[in-house]
């Protein structure tokens, strides 16, 4: 299972935009390092082969004037000094008459070219290449200057290898700032995918968390968690406004039905009868949905959550379906379970019940005669209950719809329910952190509330 998540993980790291953003950045930085790196080396070796070919024109310079002020002996002389001195180390010379006779210097260096010319002393390693150029003294006298190449070799190796390691290296360094940037973001992202769970499964009072560093997120997350403010303050007094109307309504309707009921006890009269029935049945109702909508109310408010203890749902149920058994059985309805022993969650037993209740009541009311009704529960890590009949069901476009308060189905209309059945097992179920899955039982409606 560790495995799995953390291959979940990688991939999760890999296919994240940060990431694929870093790696395109890496792969702009080499292919930027490979140019400078081009551009860099071919003007550092334009630069060292000027430099080079300058030193040997410095030497040509010099060796002219030796030779106007002492003639050929001087040069002579001037030559083999140069070929003893450590300051000329790289350079070597040749000086020869048009009869191809040496007079000084090395007899390997070509003669009579006075273009620049790339030779390999004999001797030498192929890779030792030295360049030459000769210029005329006189009509009998030729000097060949030569200078070794190793240092413009020696600084193309180094620019080569410099690139091999940048490209060895930069691929590695942009895949670590890449997972580390991707790693940040991504905690960062779940913290926020986290609360937004949390929002959905607990409520509004969940909020993003900030790191203290002031950047982007941080702003982010403050945005979120003002938004989320005011939405929990507008949820807040709308939930308040619909207790307080339910609440200050509920005390006249009660006096109204209790007169009625006096009405009922005092009059004789048939048609005033059946019309204090009628109001009477009416007010009920009213009384009925004020009374949901109150009880709604103090779910959503979460203060029942406090006294959540350990609750034997395995019991709760049986001893609920020993209660609705004649219920189901006088309605014409057969009621069947599968409930297994000892299932335990943490919870309050009292709107739990409720929970359970309403489902079954649903089930009862909504569906036709002979309609199996059967109630499971299943699990220990995940507790399952589940209530599912054979009767008509509820279209696949609606289920999403009949737990919001209420809605009702056009068929149920002309029923006496006010729609808030489904939504009071909502709010009990989310609650105790809970899912409500509605879903096709082939034939009929199967309702799972998923702990």
């Amino acid at each position: 299972m560790e495995r799995v998540t953390s291959l979940l993980h990688l991939r999760s790291v890999l296919a994240s935009a940060s990431f694929r953003l870093t790696i395109a950045c890496a792969g702009a930085f080499v292919l930027v390092v490979l140019v400078v790196f081009a551009v860099g080396g071919i003007a550092t070796v334009l630069v060292l082969d000027r430099e080079l070919k300058s030193q040997v024109e410095d030497e040509f310079a010099d060796l002219k004037d030796v030779f106007a002020t002492s003639g050929e002996a001087g040069l002579v002389r001037a030559i083999e000094n140069r070929q003893r001195s450590v300051y000329t180390e790289g350079l070597s010379y040749r000086l020869s008459t048009f009869g191809n006779r040496l007079l000084a210097g090395k007899a390997f260096l070509p003669d009579f070219a006075e273009t620049w010319t790339e030779f390999v002393p004999p001797g030498n390693d192929e890779d030792e290449v030295h360049a030459s150029r000769a210029v005329r003294l006189s009509d009998d006298l030729w000097l060949a200057v030569a200078i070794d190449r190793e240092s413009l070799k020696d600084s193309i190796d180094h620019l080569l290898t410099g690139a091999a390691w940048t490209l060895a290296i930069a691929p590695l360094l942009a895949l670590l700032c890449g997972w580390m940037m991707s790693m940040m973001v991504l905690r960062r992202i779940d913290a926020v995918t986290r609360t937004t769970v949390r929002i959905r499964e607990e409520g509004l009072q969940a909020r993003v968390p900030l790191s203290g560093s002031g950047d982007e997120f941080d702003r982010l997350a403050s945005n979120i968690n003002a938004m989320l403010d005011s939405i929990e303050a507008l949820t807040r007094n709308i939930e308040q406004v619909s207790a307080g109307v339910a609440h200050n309504l509920r005390s006249p309707l009660s006096r109204l039905r209790n007169t009625l009921e006096r009405l009922r006890q005092e009059t004789h009269e048939p048609k005033l009868l059946a019309v204090a029935d009628g109001a009477s049945a009416e007010v009920a109702s009213i009384l009925k949905t004020f009374d949901a909508l109150l009880r709604i109310g103090q779910i959503d408010s979460g203060t029942r959550r406090a006294g959540f203890q350990p609750v034997d749902l395995s019991a709760l149920v049986t001893d609920l379906i020993d209660t609705y058994e004649p219920v189901t059985s006088a309605a014409g309805k057969r009621l069947t379970a599968a409930i297994p022993p000892d299932i335990r969650i943490h919870g309050d037993a009292e709107l739990l019940v409720q929970m359970i209740a309403n489902l079954v009541e649903n089930a009862v009311e909504h569906t036709p005669e002979h309609t199996n009704i059967a109630i499971g529960l299943a699990g220990q890590s995940q507790v399952s209950l589940t209530v599912a009949d054979d009767g008509p069901g509820i279209p696949a476009e609606e289920r999403r719809h009949v737990l919001e308060r209420f809605y009702r189905l056009d068929r149920s209309l002309r029923s006496n329910g006010s729609g808030l059945g489904l939504s009071i097992v909502q709010a009990i179920a989310k609650l105790h952190g809970a899912q409500v899955i509605l879903s096709d039982n082939r034939p009929g409606l199967h309702v799972e509330v998923r702990f």
